[in-house]
């Protein structure tokens, strides 16, 4: 195809447009809608993903020691500790001594009467790992519980447990996202076809008159495309920009509600480092279902 023919088509598709203001307007606002309920599902993924890995992070894997441990058991725990912090399996650590644990269950108690009979040597002093992969936690657990001075009955905790049950909840909410995604495509397409099929009902005679005269399929079909792909990537860029507006005013509310509960560590995630790709997403879903709307919708009238 010529590149003054290619200027041709393009520029007529563009008119259709805006010789078309309502239908448009129409199309146009169906595909912000599709994208604008994507877009919002796509970010609370990525936050819901996001949280779930800075919880892992922010796990402590905890280890008891028993009550009788002797020095040397102590050592070698520790050992094994510095060991794996030294190898970038332990990111940080603390420990607690006994005098400090009796402490803590002293302050928690709050009441002197209930630790009768119990003292500092009945407390067990405890170790308090954060990992850099928390998927290396099964190895070192089972590592740990090879050392006779660790507790072996309830004495190693983490809940990676509760976290994995998390992440088993989000590949099912992302296989909801994906079944939303065709759903909202196939409305978007569905609308936008019988948009344009409007356009084109509207302009039958000039299509049959156009074939009969040896315009070729693509010569007739190209400007209804464009017209399709402009309705897309239009519709894509109004639903980014409110998108973002959204977003940014639930980020601020939702935010200061997490703060105010003291739940500082989850926290939506700024839309700056996501806003390229929901972009993307969003223009090629929108000029995706526009350009198959349009090709859909022209094809009938080309059988003459």
């Amino acid at each position: 195809m010529k590149i003054r023919t290619m200027k041709l088509l393009v520029k007529e598709g563009t008119n259709n447009v805006v010789k078309n203001k309502l239908m448009s307007f129409a199309s146009i606002l169906t595909v912000v809608a599709a994208l604008f309920f994507l877009g919002i599902i796509l970010l609370i993924a990525i936050n819901i993903t996001s949280n779930i890995e800075a919880m892992k992070r922010d796990l402590e894997l905890t280890i008891f020691l028993n009550v009788n441990a002797t020095s040397y058991q102590r050592e070698e725990v520790v050992g094994f500790i510095e060991q794996k912090k030294a190898a970038g399996i332990v990111s940080e650590y603390r420990n607690e001594t006994k005098e400090q644990m009796y402490d803590n269950i002293k302050k928690s108690l709050n009441d002197d009467s209930l630790l009768e009979g119990f003292g500092v040597e009945n407390a067990a002093e405890s170790f308090y790992l954060k990992l850099v992969d928390p998927n290396s936690s099964d190895e070192l657990i089972k590592q740990l519980s090879t050392f006779e001075g660790v507790n072996k009955n309830n004495g190693i905790g983490y809940g990676k447990d509760e976290l994995d049950k998390l992440e088993g909840i989000l590949k099912i909410f992302n296989y909801i996202v994906m079944a939303i995604l065709v759903i909202l495509m196939v409305i978007s397409v569905l609308l936008i076809s019988n948009t344009i099929r409007l356009t084109v009902f509207a302009r039958r005679h000039q299509i049959e008159i156009m074939k009969y005269v040896g315009a070729l399929d693509s010569f007739i079909r190209w400007p209804f495309i464009v017209e399709g792909l402009l309705i897309g990537f239009i519709g894509a860029v109004l639903s980014f920009i409110l998108t973002s507006q959204a977003y940014k005013w639930l980020q601020d509310v939702i935010n200061a509600i997490l703060l105010n509960l003291k739940l500082s560590t989850l926290r939506l995630l700024e839309f700056g480092p996501v806003a390229f790709r929901i972009f993307i997403i969003y223009s090629i879903f929108g000029i995706v279902i526009g350009g198959i709307g349009s090709f859909f919708s022209v094809r009938k009238h080309l059988n003459v």
